[in-house]
């Protein structure tokens, strides 16, 4: 069983824990090795958390086994109408029992909650089928826009998802 709550300021390193480790297996037949190994350290990411989570616009919410262990998250920015799930990410062992979904389903109901929102996106690798899926289920869209960097001779490109957040079209 797990259980969904929101994240306190003393979360920090294990978010971070789940972060590097989630990050590493999901990205790591998708994105150049060399780019993994750089880009996701534990110790930067322990610090970026502690930041993160004093922020007063970002919502993080955590999905934890009945011992209290974090086994995954999912953090969202709001800003005026905006929103931006900018994180979503369940260590390996922990897939397909429901947790994404229940993130999902949990910030959703907070954020149009307490926000009117006329913008609900996020960004996601444009090779990580089993994420645009996951979020296609979610009532997420493609949209056009796209972001594209360079590494190593890679084309590393994000596309951008958007949900539909007026009720009378749903």
């Amino acid at each position: 069983m797990f259980s969904i709550r929101k994240a306190a300021q003393k979360d920090y390193s294990d978010i971070a824990k789940v972060h590097v480790h989630s990050w590493h297996d999901t990205y790591r037949d998708l994105l150049p090795l060399s780019y993994i190994n750089e880009t996701n350290n534990l110790a930067k990411k322990i610090a970026m958390w502690e930041l993160i989570l004093r922020h007063p616009q970002v919502e993080v919410w955590l999905a934890e086994e009945d011992n209290h262990q974090i086994v995954g998250f999912i953090g969202y920015h709001a800003q005026d109408e905006r929103c931006e799930i900018t994180t979503l990410y369940i260590l390996p062992g922990y897939h397909h029992q429901g947790m994404g979904s229940a993130l999902m389903d949990t910030s959703w109901q907070e954020i149009t909650a307490t926000k009117t929102l006329s913008h609900f996106y996020l960004w996601v690798l444009e090779t990580n089928i089993k994420a645009i899926n996951f979020y296609k289920k979610h009532g997420f869209e493609q949209s056009a826009e796209r972001h594209e960097e360079i590494y190593e001779n890679a084309k590393i490109v994000d596309i951008k998802m958007i949900k539909n957040t007026d009720p009378s079209t749903t």
